[in-house]
């Protein structure tokens, strides 16, 4: 449940990101080659903050792995324990 709303979160955040700044460039008072640089510069900001993101979600993922597999391997061998003493 927390994994979905986060995931929502900087669902929303990007779309906000990239819909705010296509309005902020298309309602400037600039020439069209002026826009469309401006256009291009955010693009590969947001982009880059999209890639940044998707590491940092990537990486913490990974470490919820790690986490897991060994209380995993700890509640496993409390049972095994627990199997012996009970035999």
């Amino acid at each position: 449940m927390k994994n979905r709303n986060c995931k929502s979160f900087f669902k929303t955040g990007l779309l906000a990101t990239i819909f705010g700044s296509i309005l902020g460039v298309l309602f400037a008072k600039k020439s069209g080659k002026e826009t469309r640089e401006d256009i291009k510069e955010k693009f590969e900001e947001t982009k880059d903050k999209a890639v940044d993101l998707v590491e940092k979600v990537v990486d913490e993922a990974k470490e919820i792995k790690e986490n897991l597999k060994e209380n995993l391997e700890e509640i496993k061998e409390s049972l095994s324990q627990e199997d012996e003493e009970d035999k």
